[in-house]
């Protein structure tokens, strides 16, 4: 009988050991999986968009608990870890945001905000800070995701939303300019005639 070689066994045992160790601290061979294992997404979470970059990526989950986004990045060549989340607030308003998040650390860039539109009045939404600002039809029901490939501070987005004529129907921003609770920021309606 062939004894195995000792230096073989432990090569074996310690790129075992490493998996598992890695495996158990959130590292994992994509970044959906790796955003799924962030311990601040909930377990029975749906993802509802996702931004991928080649860095990494930005993933909108929404669950009955809360609406959540987790940021992947590669790391040591191919696995993926996340240890970045937002969490949102749920609200019964007739158009939300549901997901976002800035990142700028080294080459890894992102400005991501996710909407979803449930008033069949907004006809398209602007999003973005002066000079880059994107406007995107709304689309009822459906998440409309914005990014950018820079840090945006989300105060600085300007997020609005209008109707077929140009009107403007709803501001995301605090409730006052000088108290901000992060359960007010919010979409609120606007008093314009």
């Amino acid at each position: 009988m062939k004894r195995i070689n000792p230096k073989l066994s432990l090569a074996i045992v310690l790129i075992i050991f490493l998996l598992l160790f890695g495996f158990a601290s959130g590292y994992r061979l994509d970044g959906l999986s790796a955003a799924r294992a962030n311990a601040f997404v909930p377990k029975d979470s749906v993802l509802l968009d996702a931004v991928e970059y080649d860095w990494g990526g930005v993933y909108i989950f929404d669950s009955i608990e809360k609406p959540v986004t987790a940021i992947s990045i590669k790391s040591h060549g191919f696995l993926w870890s996340s240890r970045s989340s937002v969490y949102y607030y749920h609200h019964n308003d007739p158009i939300k945001t549901i997901g976002g998040a800035s990142l700028s650390h080294g080459r890894e860039e992102t400005t991501v905000i996710s909407i979803l539109v449930d008033d069949p009045k907004v006809s398209y939404l602007e999003v973005g800070p002066t000079g880059n600002r994107v406007k995107k039809e709304a689309s009822s029901r459906n998440p409309m995701t914005f990014a950018w490939n820079e840090s945006v501070q989300f105060d600085r987005l300007y997020p609005k939303a209008f109707d077929k004529d140009g009107k403007l129907l709803y501001e995301y921003r605090y409730l006052q300019t000088n108290f901000t609770r992060s359960e007010d920021l919010r979409w609120y309606p606007t008093t314009q005639e």
